[in-house]
């Protein structure tokens, strides 16, 4: 495929660095050092300028561009280079963009009036990302397949859980009217698919795919000490504060939000009818006691000043916050938060990497969520007629070593995987795999190969 990307940031870097090792990728960056840096360290093909300049978008092939992807800072530039790439033959536009009002105008109006296919909007992902792990309580990282019906939650077990001490192999003979799947496990920094044999121990963190209606009961055997949470304070008045207030407002009784600065704050409350707000920094104590921070089931630090959302989310705990969870645009936060007791860490810009993913990784794949920690992807494929996936019973598939069967959403049911299973084309199957398995992965699924 040729791809075509604007914009060298955290978003377009992440992207051709993964495009680039099985497409040619193009990257337009108006920074110059940015762009040099980028040009060094990837294997892709860097032009600098604007990607709104025609000049510059007719430097690449732009004419028989199989995807282009406007990632810059700036939704206005995303738009038209979008708009030009589709005007001069580009087969498939997606444009980031952040402004709320802006991307429900898009979503309404494009196709009639501008050439975009896609509108990946970073913070609407992760106030929905939220959502999710505070629907799922003590899930540490989240992802729904199946139009929602099948769940992918990551948990550590407690020291008080049934599963501390369990066989897999007896979880697997229990009828379990909630059922779920533990498709990997990582143990003191290790991740392993395991096997009947395995031993779960607490501490243990888990890889579970469940249907959503095993999800609330799940919950309870994973730590028997969870319960749902009714109180959270959100800290910061930006847009993943606002979207996840106004999201958690019909979810839970009590929301506070915190922003201190007086104009933000002020506009929230005018725009939140069931929320309040206080001006006040959380990384404060005495606004943190203010806000009852001793009885609050959630802290949510969702500034755009990554060190502000970290040193709230110590503090919140320190003072008796149950959960907190923090958004990050620094890729290192991902591996320190272990250690500072934070629960639940979201990088937006990952999860607009992954949206965008789907659309590159081949036919037949649907949905792409990645799990940094433990550089693996859970996929939603879609196998084709006579694929050899297809073939036979799930035993007698070659699949790749660093790979596992989760879940097959069959005539709106969900059905967990086991050996017997033979798959049939057009289901969404869901596959957790290390990211070398993935082209191995979806050649299983494909008729014949693509590219």
């Amino acid at each position: 495929m040729k791809i075509i990307i604007a914009g060298a940031g955290v978003i377009g870097s992440n992207l051709a660095k993964e495009l680039s090792r099985d497409h040619e990728v193009y990257l337009i960056e108006s920074d110059r050092p940015t762009a040099a840096k980028v040009e060094e360290k990837l294997d892709v093909k860097v032009v600098e300028g604007n990607g709104s300049d025609p000049s510059v978008l007719t430097s690449v092939p732009i004419h028989n561009a199989d995807l282009v992807i406007a990632a810059t800072t700036s939704d206005e530039t995303n738009v038209v280079v979008c708009s030009l790439a589709g005007a001069y033959g580009a087969k498939y536009k997606v444009a980031r963009v952040r402004n709320a009002s802006l991307t429900r105008a898009l979503e309404r109006y494009r196709g009639k009036h501008f050439d975009i296919d896609e509108i990946i909007n970073p913070e609407e992902l992760a106030a929905k990302t939220i959502l999710r792990s505070l629907k799922t309580p003590g899930a540490r990282e989240v992802a729904d397949f199946a139009e929602g019906r099948i769940l992918f939650r990551v948990f550590n077990i407690a020291e008080k859980s049934p599963l501390d001490g369990m066989k897999l192999s007896s979880l697997q003979e229990e009828e379990f009217p909630w059922p779920f799947l533990i498709v990997a496990v990582m143990r003191k920094g290790e991740v392993f698919f395991p096997k009947g044999d395995t031993v779960l121990q607490a501490e243990d963190r888990i890889y579970v795919l469940l249907p959503v209606q095993s999800a609330a009961e799940f919950l309870t055997f994973v730590d028997p000490d969870v319960r749902r949470y009714k109180k959270a304070v959100i800290y910061g008045a930006g847009q993943i504060g606002l979207r996840l207030a106004t999201l958690l407002s019909s979810e839970m009784e009590d929301i506070l939000l915190l922003d201190e600065r007086a104009e933000r704050a002020e506009e929230a409350a005018a725009k939140l009818e069931k929320v309040r707000v206080i001006q006040g920094s959380a990384c404060e104590s005495d606004i943190l006691k203010e806000s009852g921070i001793e009885t609050t089931d959630a802290f949510i630090a969702v500034t755009e000043e990554d060190h502000l959302n970290l040193v709230s989310a110590v503090l919140a705990k320190k003072m008796g916050a149950r959960t907190t969870i923090i958004t990050t645009a620094a890729p290192d936060f991902m591996t320190v938060v272990d250690c500072m007791n934070i629960d639940a860490v979201i990088n937006p810009r990952f999860l607009a990497v992954d949206q965008i993913l789907r659309f590159v990784r081949g036919k037949g794949i649907s949905a792409v969520s990645s799990f940094a920690e433990c550089d693996a992807e859970a996929l939603e494929l879609v196998p084709e007629e006579g694929s050899p996936v297809t073939l036979g019973p799930l035993k007698k598939i070659g699949f790749p070593k660093d790979s596992i069967v989760g879940a097959v959403f069959r005539n709106n049911e969900v059905v967990l995987a086991h050996g017997e299973l033979s798959i049939q084309a057009g289901e969404k199957v869901i596959v957790f795999c290390r990211e070398a398995a993935v082209q191995k992965i979806r050649v299983l699924f494909t008729k014949k190969h693509l590219f």
